[in-house]
């Protein structure tokens, strides 16, 4: 990604006075005879010449006459030459030790890893990067914007988790998104879409996931993967990008299809039951705010229903046959059933793990 960025970084740019200048020289025109010829007063040439004024576009048609070189080219020069000078008073700007605390607060290694800055380690450099990727103008503007959108985050008051570096994952999450086109948002749709992924659980990750994918673009959901980094113990997230599509971002972070398929299910219950204002961070199974105890139970029930856990509990069999027989039974994959009897804490964390199925979905 930061290699494919656009910038335009000369390390010199000549002033148009310079150009004049030599245009003169070769031409063995004398200042004054050329001020007399353009209409303008030997200082005012002289000015041009040593860099204290810049053209207008009526000297720079007065230089074309007088010349013969196009007046766009004198314009251009102009103007690469006052952007030069605006990208040089920015990076020394940036060249503070402010800059460098807050890129501290960022997970900088995870950004060179995925390519959205460069290996570069000039501080300057490497902020310059990150308000690129952000797309804002300045380290004190991306504060203010930061500190407003994150009043929108709905977390458990037991999530830890850096600002920065939740920022930087959710951003990174929204633009993947923006490359997927959806459907417009239909909560009918989804909710048949959601019916139809749970019997998805069964097969291998290499099966499911486009088949998931395709299946929310259609109700007007972005489903992205976006691997977890440092300082956000992040397991998934959703929002709405806008009024008719919203995204699912899933992090894998304990790569188990017990806990990829419980979060998948869990977001997909903010979008159905709650609000488009909020962006909802999850970690592990939360509590202390009442969308996410919601969205809990949306995915435990989606995923394994009430009435029929509670009589699977009741016949207190939880030998590896019977758990599999029951998850055969209605339809979804043992690890899940294995996660859900650990996380109720019915058997030991360390019981049936080998019922769990891996998830690897690097190559999405």
């Amino acid at each position: 990604m930061a290699g494919t960025t656009n910038h335009y970084n000369p390390d010199y740019v000549i002033h148009p006075g310079e150009y004049l200048e030599e245009v003169l020289e070769s031409r063995e025109i004398k200042k004054r005879d050329f001020a007399e010829r353009i209409g303008l007063t030997t200082k005012a040439v002289s000015q041009i010449i040593n860099g204290k004024t810049l053209y207008s576009p009526d000297v720079a048609l007065m230089l074309e006459k007088t010349l013969g070189i196009s007046a766009r080219i004198w314009m251009n020069l102009a103007e690469s030459y006052q952007l030069f000078k605006a990208q040089e008073k920015e990076r020394k700007n940036l060249e503070t030790e402010k800059t460098k605390r807050w890129l501290e607060r960022f997970p900088i290694s995870d950004l060179r890893r995925l390519g959205v800055i460069s290996s570069d380690r000039k501080p300057e450099v490497v902020a310059d990067y990150l308000l690129r990727f952000f797309e804002v103008s300045r380290p004190d503007v991306w504060d203010a914007y930061n500190k407003t959108r994150a009043f929108a985050y709905r977390k458990s008051d037991k999530f830890r988790a850096s600002e920065e570096a939740i920022a930087v994952w959710l951003h990174l999450a929204e633009k993947k998104a923006s490359l997927l086109e959806t459907q417009p948002f239909d909560k009918a749709h989804f909710t048949s879409a959601v019916d139809t992924i749970r019997s998805l659980t069964v097969l291998e990750p290499a099966e499911f996931f486009s088949r998931m994918v395709a299946l929310c673009q259609a109700a007007g959901v972005a489903l992205v993967i976006v691997p977890e980094l440092a300082g956000t113990h992040i397991s998934g997230a959703a929002r709405w990008l806008s009024s008719s599509k919203a995204l699912i971002a899933l992090s894998l972070r304990y790569r188990t299809n017990d806990h990829f398929w419980f979060t998948f299910f869990h977001e997909a219950g903010h979008l159905l039951l709650h609000g488009k204002k909020n962006v909802y961070l999850d970690s592990d199974r939360a509590d202390g705010i009442a969308e996410e105890e919601e969205a809990d139970h949306f995915g435990s029930s989606i995923l394994i229903p009430e009435e029929v856990y509670r009589q699977f509990l009741a016949e207190d069999s939880f030998s590896r046959p019977r758990i599999e027989a029951f998850a055969a039974g209605i339809g979804i994959h043992p690890g899940i059933v294995v996660g859900r009897l650990q996380h109720d804490k019915v058997i030991k964390f360390d019981c049936h793990n080998t019922l769990k199925q891996k998830i690897d979905l690097s190559s999405f």
